[in-house]
């Protein structure tokens, strides 16, 4: 996977549209038939058959097999960017989780015990308006919202990545291309987040329609602060 710096800013060209922040921004991309696309590739054929098969739009049909795999490699995409990209400024501090159960999941763990969970989108306009618009702003998607509890920390940090690639083509093109756009960590997510229904068009792993916490990635951190962030965890930076 080769991992690219960029840095998105809003108002060049000016767009009224659009909000004047500036996103530091990490591109991945993976090229199909390389050993590390045939790994997440049979990964996600194997996570495929353990995740829930209720469909993303209606819990009441099944998913095919297929979608599912196209669900699995996307995610394990998104977790594979955030985790070799933390390990790049960091000293091998972050490692995948093994799945158990959707509603368990984790997805990446700190060496000093921190748990971070990856959500990835697939924006129709693109990843810059995605980030920039005022008025369709995506969303850093955080836990349920029925099940946050006082003084329950139940992730670290949430991050959020923006697929380039269109999610049917995921399997079939050959180069994927994703961004790692930020995140936010648990305290943003209580005093700055707010709760929102979500739909498929949100994330490629929703059973049903959910209530979710969530911070508009206008208001969350970019790629380089969630680096930032870590190292306020307690972690020596490269």
């Amino acid at each position: 996977m080769i991992l690219t710096p960029l840095t998105i800013n809003c108002q060049i060209p000016p767009n009224a549209r659009y909000s004047a922040r500036q996103f530091r921004i990490i591109q991945c991309t993976l090229e199909r038939g390389t050993p590390e696309y045939e790994d997440i590739l049979e990964r996600s054929g194997q996570l495929a058959n353990l995740v829930n098969a209720g469909a993303a739009n209606n819990a009441q049909s099944d998913r095919t097999l297929a979608r599912r795999k196209i669900d699995s490699f996307g995610g394990l995409c998104a977790e594979a960017g955030w985790e070799q990209y933390i390990n790049s400024c960091f000293t091998d501090i972050a490692s995948p989780t093994p799945f158990t159960a959707a509603s368990v999941q984790i997805d990446i763990m700190l060496s000093q015990g921190h748990l971070v969970e990856v959500r990835s989108s697939f924006p129709r306009n693109g990843v810059k308006f995605a980030l920039c618009n005022t008025a369709a702003n995506f969303k850093n998607i955080g836990p349920y919202s029925n099940s946050i509890k006082a003084g329950e920390i139940q992730k670290n940090m949430y991050l959020a990545v923006l697929f380039d690639t269109p999610k049917a083509n995921l399997l079939t093109e050959d180069v994927v291309t994703f961004s790692l756009v930020g995140g936010s960590t648990w305290d943003m997510m209580m005093n700055q987040g707010s709760n929102v229904t979500l739909t498929p068009w949100d994330d490629d792993s929703f059973a049903q329609q959910s209530t979710y916490r969530v911070v508009f990635l206008n208001n969350a951190l970019d790629t380089f602060q969630v680096i930032n962030q870590i190292e306020q965890m307690g972690y020596e930076r490269n």
